[in-house]
């Protein structure tokens, strides 16, 4: 077969070499508009399980990369004054430049054509190819193009960010949340090789155009940077790259979905490859992660399906239906990490106090839970819950572990529910006119035996027209308070700590 990968990120370097690799008969070149060992941009995370995929798929390329990451386990949050710290998180990051330069070194190690300061317009270039893979990046030609076949789904995020970097070393996950008169910033920072860490800055749209960060060139955004972060950066300056900042020195996140992944254009099959065909926020860091991932898949299919041309269209089926589902899952969790980064001012930072607003950022994705991380770090977590119990009141100078959260009482005016449990029961469409009914008493019965500190009623109306069904209970007459009174004394006389 003939190859062409339009692109020389991670994903279209490691399928050419990985293509090569196992089938050294193909031609496979890679297409990339740069100079030789000229890319750019500053350091990318890698998950445990990615770097273990590519030990076995190519551990001549993986113990190159491993030897150059910088691993961490710790994430460290600056918040209103306070620092805090918890392990056993297991990051790993490497300098873009480094780990393309490696896989370039590799590639041509295994007889990989790269073409360098090459544009490509159009994947009609090359119709001597049988498979050209798009892996041209987030503003990807070849997809736009086909923009009618892909149909990719690209929403602007409201949030502004500017990637920069700092010759200063952290030994941690850094993040850093700084309130301005107009609004509130916060900083991403990691390390990725021995002198150099990641520095990026986010913020609201509101704070971006209130601060006039619009107007200032890129010293000037660095200046502010450097003025807001101080402390953080402890007098380290920060370092733009111009290239990288092409346009807005603030853009917005784009998150990319598409339809389709391949196309065949009457000469070729092509498919989208890396931040092409899907982009995850840098709040978990997976963009790099997925490109190797889709570099591996493929390479997968056309072991297990065969890898010639006439295999080519089942091979890109089943690549797209095994990716699509990895790439759901991520993007999900990116989405709700990014989702809370753009809410953090109004709905965390101003209320919540330094503990539970770490607890809270820890969880964001939603992909780690109360128990997971006691697994990562159980001293962090259990200091957490009894910091937690002494604002419910409790007593925590006992050894042994304190209640979990969601078993301490918490307080609303001058009630106090035992625990944070509460059942909101369905509808059961039992009432007579409104009227609680022997069925009611059973029902609410059982569930106040379950342990709830908070029982509520079903959806109760309080006027006969307003019902939903005949069956729907009310409150909108003398009988109504009558059939329901029972229930309710019932509740509260056997199981008196239960608030319904």
């Amino acid at each position: 077969m003939r190859i062409v990968c339009i692109g020389g990120g991670p994903a279209g370097l490691y399928f050419g070499l990985l293509m090569k690799k196992f089938h050294p008969e193909h031609q496979v070149t890679v297409v990339e508009r740069n100079k030789p060992y000229d890319t750019f941009g500053w350091g990318v995370v890698f998950s445990d399980a990615t770097m273990e995929s590519m030990k076995v798929w190519d551990p001549e390329s993986a113990a190159e990369i491993q030897d150059a990451f910088n691993h961490w386990d710790d994430i460290e949050v600056w918040f209103k004054g306070k620092k805090q710290r918890t392990s056993g998180h297991g990051f790993v990051g490497i300098g873009r430049k480094k780990l393309l330069n490696i896989l370039q070194a590799r590639c041509e190690a295994l007889d990989v054509e790269l073409k360098f300061e090459t544009e490509v317009d159009s994947d009609l270039d090359f119709p001597d190819a049988d498979l050209i893979i798009a892996s041209d990046g987030l503003n990807s030609r070849i997809r736009n193009k086909y923009a009618d076949i892909f149909e990719p789904d690209l929403v602007v995020r409201p949030n502004r960010y500017i990637w920069l970097g700092t010759n200063k070393s952290y030994d941690a996950f850094t993040f850093d949340f700084r309130k301005t008169e107009h609004g509130w910033f916060q900083a991403h920072i990691y390390k990725f090789d021995e002198n150099t860490s990641t520095f990026i800055v986010e913020t609201t749209e509101e704070a971006y155009e209130a601060h006039g960060l619009g107007q200032l060139d890129q010293q000037g955004s660095i200046d502010f940077c450097e003025n807001l972060f101080s402390e953080v950066l402890d007098g380290a300056s920060l370092m733009t790259n111009a290239r990288h900042l092409r346009g807005s020195a603030w853009p917005n996140f784009s998150r990319l979905i598409c339809s389709k992944w391949s196309h065949f254009n009457g000469s070729a099959h092509v498919v989208l490859m890396g931040d092409a065909a899907h982009t995850a926020h840098f709040a978990i860091g997976s963009g790099t992660k997925l490109a190797i991932d889709d570099a591996i898949e493929l390479t997968r299919q056309f072991q297990e399906h065969g890898h010639s041309k006439d295999k080519i269209p089942a091979v890109l089926a089943a690549y797209e239906e095994i990716r699509r589902v990895d790439v759901a899952r991520i993007q999900n969790a990116a989405r709700n990490a990014m989702e809370w980064f753009e809410v953090v001012g109004r709905r965390y930072a101003d209320t919540l106090e330094p503990e539970q607003f770490m607890y809270s950022m820890l969880t964001r994705s939603q992909r780690i839970s109360h128990e997971n991380l006691r697994l990562r770090d159980h001293n962090w977590l259990e200091g957490y819950e009894r910091w937690f119990a002494r604002k419910a009141g409790l007593d925590t100078s006992t050894n042994g572990r304190c209640l979990p959260p969601m078993f301490t009482p918490y307080t609303l005016r001058d009630v106090t529910l035992p625990n944070r449990i509460v059942v909101s029961p369905m509808c059961q469409y039992s009432a007579v006119d409104g009227s609680a009914q022997p069925w009611h008493q059973v029902h609410y019965g059982m569930l106040s035996m379950s342990g709830a500190g908070l029982l509520c009623l079903e959806a109760t109306h309080v006027e006969r027209e307003g019902r939903i069904t005949q069956g729907c209970l009310g409150l909108y007459s003398d009988e109504n308070e009558a059939a329901l009174k029972p229930v309710v004394e019932w509740v509260r006389g056997w199981m008196p700590n239960v608030k319904l």
